[in-house]
């Protein structure tokens, strides 16, 4: 597992998200719901990298009750995307205070589906690192939610490993070892997963790369 943990045979992963919304002074200017599907995907990722698929989620949402339902929207986004029903969602909101910025944090709770085997692999990244408004401007550029998910459900993607704020290098040595390297920029970060770790069985990896949208590259071996 990445940053998930398991729990009583329950794998949890989280991510947040701050600054990025609708208020006056957030940073990244952006409809809530484009917040809440980005920080549904990345928590999701990190879902699928322990094998897991959620079956519940819980929220909190600093932003204020209104955009609750904005919030909702996005995260069903992200699950229509790889043709499931969005699992319960419950959690609180701060009602007390109006923040000045947007604020959310999405909790996932999955049980375990798929079973990792990076034997007889090749590996490769898709998509390429990008955050804040880049994300925005470079959507296809972005490792999409179902083809990866259609991959591990085909099998012929064995394992998956999101990258975030570290960059890709960190993430590369994390999973598949120092002996790896990626022809991309290795040290910018990945904002919400948009490059994502890939290990894919050798016998069918041109049928992997056609499926794929974002750019693909594979990871080189060095002669460490």
């Amino acid at each position: 597992m990445r940053n998930a943990i398991e729990v009583n045979g329950l794998v949890v992963s989280i991510d947040n998200s701050g600054c990025i919304g609708t208020k006056e002074q957030d940073i990244v200017q952006v409809p809530n719901e484009i917040t809440a599907y980005f920080t549904a995907r990345t928590a999701i990722l990190e879902q699928l990298c322990a094998g897991a698929i959620p079956v519940q989620l819980v929220m909190a949402n600093f932003s204020g009750d209104d955009v609750w339902p904005e919030y909702e929207l996005g995260f069903k986004k992200a699950f229509s995307e790889m043709g499931l029903e969005m699992p319960p969602l419950m959690g609180s909101s701060e009602t007390n205070f109006q923040s000045l910025q947007s604020a959310v944090s999405l909790t996932m709770l999955g049980k375990k589906k798929f079973e990792r085997n990076t034997n007889n692999c090749e590996f490769y990244v898709v998509g390429e690192p990008l955050v804040g408004n880049d994300v925005m401007e470079n959507r296809k550029k972005i490792a999409q939610l179902n083809e990866l998910y259609e991959g591990l459900n085909s099998g012929w993607i064995q394992a998956i490993w999101p990258t975030g704020s570290k960059g890709i290098g960190a993430e590369i040595i994390r999973f598949a070892g120092e002996n790896y390297t990626a022809d991309a920029d290795l040290t910018s970060s990945a904002g919400p997963s948009c490059a994502v770790l890939v290990a894919v069985k050798k016998e069918q990896a041109e049928q992997f790369k056609a499926k794929m949208t974002a750019p693909v590259r594979k990871l080189l071996k060095t002669e460490k």
